[in-house]
């Protein structure tokens, strides 16, 4: 991962948590030195960065430790250290359990763990904390008081069948807890910082994360389960894929819409088949984000399906402006000698979409006439392109207006 891509993930993931941050924190003065050092950063300047970031962190009059923490801890990585940056984690979660840079923090033990292999890390962050084992075992019971000197040892019997599961055992279900030196505090994962350690759990143990990212789609808040299901669909199985498929008709219509979406990043005939399924389980504002998709996807079939099963209304416009991005010109040009106006609205669109140069100046010319709306519709799109064939028309008609006005 990228110094810049890790910055700019960072810079969104602090606007999300900006509106949980309190208010000392929002008030907290800038620090030069922090400003120093995060110069060093930028410039990738490790050393220096981490001996400036080292005595902010232990400076009590530093009103930004935890930014500095959580700094050091980025810089401790990409130096090359990264034992040390998850102590600086761990010390970030310990002393500032509340502060907003405790995500940014949990993503980059992620990326850590992602970089090493760590599944059984990804898998603990992904877990919820009350389905988690204990990181600190319940103690054993107490041991007996000890018998009298004189009196014999008891004996033991043997024991019968299997014997019963110690308390420090893995119940079933549930992920083993990973080192002491990656969790020190049993606080939570974030439910997007959850999502993204599944993301890299995709990669090693599919069995494991698919069905997490399913049930997180279809049972948490819709930003989230979006997210969810734009990360589910990263894996290219094809027990990933019918998960995507169930949410698009099973979820509520905003993480539906999101699948949709994840659906056409497939690509491919059979992607189509598997949206025109979702078509007709699902409400209006999905039924056009599954229009819009089948454009993206180039499949004029099934849009030309959906043309003459819906009425005029938003599907059916969003469907004929999307048969052009689909390529299908001819049967366009078909449907706008008999279309209405607003229908041949989206019409000229899609002639847009298409590049359709020639269409356009078609409808320009036939519209001189009749509807002059349309036909500035259609001289607007044709200046968007700026081709020779598009710029000779436009000229022939300023100079067709300038003689009729002589």
């Amino acid at each position: 991962m990228t110094l810049r891509f890790t910055l700019v993930r960072v810079a969104a993931v602090v606007l999300v948590a900006i509106g949980t941050v309190t208010a000392a924190q929002a008030a907290a003065p800038e620090s030069k030195r922090l400003i120093r050092a995060r110069d060093y950063i930028t410039d990738e300047h490790w050393p220096q960065a981490i001996e400036l970031l080292r005595a902010a962190v232990e400076d009590p009059k530093e009103p930004r430790r935890d930014e500095a923490l959580y700094w050091l801890a980025h810089s401790q990585y990409h130096s090359g250290d990264p034992g040390a940056a998850i102590t600086t984690i761990g010390r970030l979660e310990r002393e500032f359990p509340r502060s907003m840079w405790i995500k940014p923090g949990q993503s980059l033990r992620i990326d850590i763990a992602v970089r090493l292999g760590r599944t059984d890390v990804l898998l603990w962050a992904a877990t919820p904390r009350s389905r988690r084992v204990p990181t600190i075992p319940t103690p054993d019971a107490p041991p007996a008081p000890p018998a009298p000197a004189d009196s014999p040892k008891p004996v033991v019997p043997m024991p019968v069948g299997p014997a019963k599961a110690s308390p420090r055992q893995v119940p079933k279900g549930k992920p083993a807890p990973p080192p002491a030196m990656w969790y020190v505090t049993d606080l939570d994962s974030d439910p997007d910082t959850r999502v993204y350690a599944l993301g890299g759990l995709l990669r090693s143990d599919a069995d494991t994360a698919i069905p997490m990212l399913f049930a997180i789609a279809l049972e948490d808040k819709p930003s989230t389960a979006s997210r969810a299901v734009t990360v589910l669909a990263q894996s290219r199985l094809p027990k990933a894929r019918e998960k995507v498929v169930e949410v698009a008709k099973v979820a509520p219509p905003a993480v539906q819409i999101a699948a949709v979406k994840a659906l056409a990043g497939y690509g491919g005939r059979a992607v189509s088949d598997d949206l025109m399924q979702v078509y007709f389980k699902v409400n209006e504002p999905v039924r056009v984000q599954i229009a819009k998709s089948l454009g993206d996807l180039e499949q004029p079939a099934p849009l030309l399906q959906i043309v003459n099963a819906e009425p005029d209304g938003v599907i059916r416009y969003t469907a004929l402006a999307s048969l052009g991005r689909a390529g299908a010109v001819d049967q366009l040009a078909a449907m706008y000698k008999t279309a209405s106006i607003n229908s041949k609205r989206s019409i000229i669109e899609g002639f847009g979409f298409a590049r359709a140069e020639a269409r356009l100046i078609e409808v320009a010319n036939v519209e001189r006439q009749g509807n002059l709306e349309l036909r500035r519709l259609a001289m607007e799109r044709l200046k968007l392109f700026g081709s020779p064939r598009a710029n000779e028309y436009l000229l022939q008609e300023v100079l067709q207006k300038r003689d009729e006005k002589r």
